[in-house]
């Protein structure tokens, strides 16, 4: 049923989505899903590092999903359910103030999900949440709010791994940092083998969604 269709994500607002990645994925026909936070200390300072909110806005413009991954990139396995309310809250009001719709799609920072928050999730009327854990997605099985997903850096194996485990009823979702990370060299990927990883998608005729395409495709 899904054939070749993978779905893309791209945590933590790093200023080379904006610059590189955006770009390319427009050339390539491809969508994502940018999961947006303010990654303390230094997000309003770092502009190498990260976007400024004009840039978020504009992948909005550019027909871009942008999601929740929390105001302060902040772990939800050890905050209670009101703590994490408040973080995801805040990162909705930046949004909105920056003429942003509500995310629909939610990140855990780090990777761990957590039972807990799940309530809160629902109550925001959340379609979609994205773990880190490398197997590929089961829609008709998987709790949405617990979505495996491959985490693709450096030598771009778990992105072949993921791609050979795709099928007719599951779907590789893939996670990428920095292309590169100047602040997190261990999630860094290369432009040269992002490139080459997006034109191989290309070549072999592959779709490459984000959540919102996929909730409104025939599939889901």
């Amino acid at each position: 049923m899904f054939g070749k269709t993978v779905i893309l994500t791209f945590d933590d607002a790093v200023s080379n989505h904006a610059q590189f990645v955006a770009p390319l994925l427009r050339e390539l026909g491809f969508s994502a899903t940018f999961f947006i936070c303010e990654f303390p200390p230094d997000f309003a300072t770092d502009k190498r590092q990260y976007m400024t909110w004009e840039q978020i806005r504009q992948l909005h413009e550019l027909g871009f999903e942008l999601g929740n991954h929390t105001l302060n990139h902040t772990g939800v396995t050890g905050m209670t359910e009101t703590a994490f309310a408040a973080e995801f809250d805040a990162l909705e009001r930046k949004l909105i103030e920056n003429g942003i719709p509500r995310s629909r799609s939610f990140a855990y920072p780090g990777g761990p999900g957590s039972a807990h928050v799940h309530a809160a999730l629902r109550a925001r009327d959340v379609r979609f949440a994205r773990i880190v854990e490398e197997r590929p997605w089961r829609p008709a099985v998987d709790d949405s709010y617990m979505i495996p997903a491959y985490a693709v850096h450096g030598d771009g194996e778990a992105f072949h791994r993921a791609l050979a485990a795709g099928c007719s009823d599951a779907v590789p979702v893939l996670v990428y940092h920095g292309i590169p990370d100047y602040a997190h060299p261990w999630v860094d990927t290369a432009p040269e083998k992002f490139a080459e990883e997006m034109r191989f998608l290309a070549s072999e005729g592959y779709r490459a969604l984000s959540f919102s395409d996929f909730a409104d495709s025939a599939f889901f």
